[in-house]
This record gives C-alpha cells, sequence and structure tokens, in this order.
C-alpha cells in the first residue's frame, strides 16, 4: 500500500459469494415479533448483514399479501438496523418463497450477507477460487441423521 494511504473502507461493499436467503415462518404476522430481536443482534455482532427483507401474510383462502417490514408494526426493532435494505429479491423470488407458506401464517423473507464466513471467502479468493454454494438441510434429514448417531454410538459404547 503506498505510504499515507488507508485501507479502502469496505464497509459497503457485499461480498457476493457470502449471500443468501432464508425464509422464516411463523403461525401469524404479529408473531413476527419474536423472530426480530435475534436478527437485530445478528447484524448488530456483524455476523450477518441484511440486504433485504419482505413480510408475507397467507391468509386462510391461500391469497398472499406482501409488505415491506417498514410498514410491520411487530418489526419495528429493525427499522434502527444500519444499512441499505431493498432491491434484491425480484416480484418472482417473492412469488416462489410465499410457496413455502402454509395458508394462515406469516413470514418473512430475509437476504443476508453472511459476514462471519468473510475470512473463508477471502481465504478462498487468495487461493483463486470462491464460495460457489450452500444449501439448508431439511430439519427431517438433520433429526434422523442425528437419530442414526445416536444409536451408533449405544451400539458401540
Amino acid at each position: 500500500m503506498p505510504e499515507g494511504r488507508e485501507p479502502a473502507d469496505r464497509s459497503h461493499e457485499v461480498t457476493s459469494d457470502l449471500v443468501e436467503y432464508v425464509i422464516v415462518a411463523v403461525p401469524d404476522q404479529d408473531s413476527l415479533a419474536t423472530v426480530v430481536p435475534p436478527l437485530a443482534e445478528l447484524v448488530q455482532t456483524a455476523k450477518i448483514r441484511i440486504l433485504d427483507l419482505v413480510v408475507l401474510v397467507r391468509d386462510r383462502e391461500g391469497a398472499v399479501t406482501v409488505l415491506e417490514f417498514e410498514d410491520v408494526e411487530s418489526m419495528a426493532a429493525l427499522r434502527r438496523v444500519e444499512g441499505e435494505v431493498g432491491g434484491m429479491l425480484s416480484d418472482h423470488d417473492i412469488a416462489l418463497a410465499s410457496i413455502a407458506l402454509r395458508p394462515g401464517t406469516a413470514g418473512i423473507v430475509v437476504v443476508t450477507e453472511d459476514r462471519w464466513a468473510e475470512p473463508l471467502s477471502a481465504a478462498a479468493r487468495r487461493a483463486g477460487g470462491q464460495i460457489i454454494g450452500g444449501e439448508r438441510i431439511p430439519p427431517p434429514r438433520v433429526e434422523g441423521a442425528l437419530a442414526d448417531r445416536s444409536e451408533d454410538e449405544q451400539e458401540g459404547g
């Protein structure tokens, strides 16, 4: 680095290989208030950065209403979250995500940058690579694998 130059401020740059989305479903719109504090804490501790967030409400007949999180009272605590939120999810993305909600429920679709993984991403880039994928493993599959592991440990021990 040239003498007298400060490192570039990367706080507003997005590391594109660390962006993911999560759909969180809850019984109703008011229940969203329960997920706000842990989500805000993840942002405040710099583990994630929220890039986009929408609220989905599926009524009992199956119709979906899409709301900006700023317009939902139970999401009020996230209004103080730093950064620009929005513009990452297309109408098509939102329509696909809404399929995951059962009638009579609500949820959020949140696009995040997994800042906790920045050291891993940087190391991969230094090696000439990048993080190229990831996927959440369905809970029944995880639970089955853990049960199998527990049985194996009991049989072996």
